[in-house]
């Protein structure tokens, strides 16, 4: 045997499972930030909200977007990330030197709207918003992403590029003790190229992974060498079991009802407004809850009972900005790339989404456009392991 050869179910375009698991990625965050400020012990594992949201994102670039053109590439990730992050960068740098009494330099500013900030370590990667730092992430995978798409028809080399990049991001930032970014995205970089190897297995219906020298060292530079410092890169494989417990287990079981249905279609809401979820709730969920029960209740030390009506409140007050937040910026985004994407669709004037889904956010496709839900595709007779999934559903068209 020279080669591993897996077959997957062949699909194309956007599925709305995609967007549900997103929504558990956050929903497992949440859990774990509130009990963050409980100070509960992290039983749930939640931060693999984290792992899910890299996976599905390589997952989803892999299968949509593996033959657009950079220049296209480049105005739909920038369109469909920054502006809401600009948005939201601005409130909290206002708000946190009006009422909390941070100051920040202009430097650092500067290096936050540029949206590379967490390159300059953990002091100003988390000097405004902790959740700030997975913009310079996703975006460094954006980059990462052009250079070696067109690795993916070469697995081997693929996988030894990953774990270059993985092992020496991981153990840079382990050296350079930089602790917060070690875990938050060191020991998660390999999430994005696994999801876009899998997603490059349901693009083309098949993985083949040669047996090669390659291979092995890939293996060893993935495996061995980050293990000489204690790293084990495990939580993906961890998240990509939570993944498949949904598609094949729960949420087949979830379509058998009618309230199921309604359950996933709030999952689906919530992984379509990820981005705007993610970057909004963490402060308010713990400076802001402390500060108002300081400021407003004397109360100094509030208690869980306090914190965790602060929490509700401050979820629901995130829940209302972020669906604002989302209108408002594909309003603008339509109005900007109107043009651009008008031209790019043909005669018929509308353009089928290419983007798919990425982490902590929906589709980029210009508001007032029609996105359209593909189904798996039928693999054709008599090919191994052929045949529908349960976990690909068809899934009706939705505006």
């Amino acid at each position: 045997m020279r080669a591993i050869d897996l077959t997957f179910p062949k699909i194309s375009g956007r599925l709305g499972c995609f967007d549900e698991l997103k929504g558990i990625g956050i929903l497992l965050l949440l859990l774990y930030h509130a009990g963050g400020v409980l100070v509960w012990n992290n039983y749930l594992h939640g931060d693999l909200g984290t792992d899910v949201f890299f996976l599905v994102s390589g997952l989803c670039l892999s299968l949509n977007a593996s033959r657009m053109e950079v220049r296209e590439f480049v105005a739909r990730r920038v369109l469909r990330i920054l502006p809401a992050y600009w948005i939201v960068l601005t409130c909290y740098a206002v708000l946190n030197q009006v009422f909390l009494q941070h100051d920040y330099s202009p430097a650092n500013l500067a290096v936050h709207y540029l949206g590379v900030h967490a390159l300059f370590g953990d002091a100003w990667g988390f000097a405004i918003n902790d959740s700030f730092w997975f913009i310079t992430a996703i975006l460094f995978f954006y980059g990462c992403f052009l250079a070696m798409r067109r690795l993916l028809a070469k697995t081997d080399r693929f996988l030894l590029t990953a774990a270059i990049f993985s092992t020496g991001g991981a153990l840079l930032l382990f050296f350079l003790d930089q602790s917060g970014l070690t875990g938050r995205w060191g020991f998660r970089m390999i999430d994005f190229f696994l999801g876009m190897l899998i997603g490059q297995g349901f693009r083309t219906g098949r993985l083949e992974i040669p047996l090669t020298p390659v291979l092995g060292a890939a293996l060893l530079i993935l495996l061995y060498v980050p293990y000489t410092r204690g790293i084990v890169f495990h939580p993906g494989v961890v998240a990509l079991g939570v993944m498949g417990a949904y598609l094949l287990a729960l949420r087949p079981w979830l379509h058998r009802t009618g309230e199921g249905v309604r359950l996933t279609g709030t999952l689906g809401w919530l992984g379509r407004h990820s981005l705007e979820i993610f970057l909004i709730h963490q402060p308010l969920m713990r400076e802001y809850n402390r500060y108002l029960h300081g400021r407003w209740l004397n109360r100094a030390e509030p208690s869980d009972a306090e914190l965790i009506i602060g929490i509700a409140l401050s979820l629901a007050v995130t829940l209302v900005l972020s669906a604002e937040l989302h209108k408002c910026t594909r309003w603008l985004v339509g109005k900007i790339a109107h043009g651009p994407m008008a031209a790019a669709a043909g005669p018929t004037g509308r353009k089928e989404s290419q983007s798919g889904g990425e982490a902590g956010g929906s589709g980029d496709e210009p508001a007032g456009r029609e996105r359209k839900v593909v189904q798996a595709d039928r693999p054709s007779r008599g090919k191994a392991g052929a045949g529908s999934s349960p976990a690909f559903p068809a899934e009706s068209a939705e505006k």
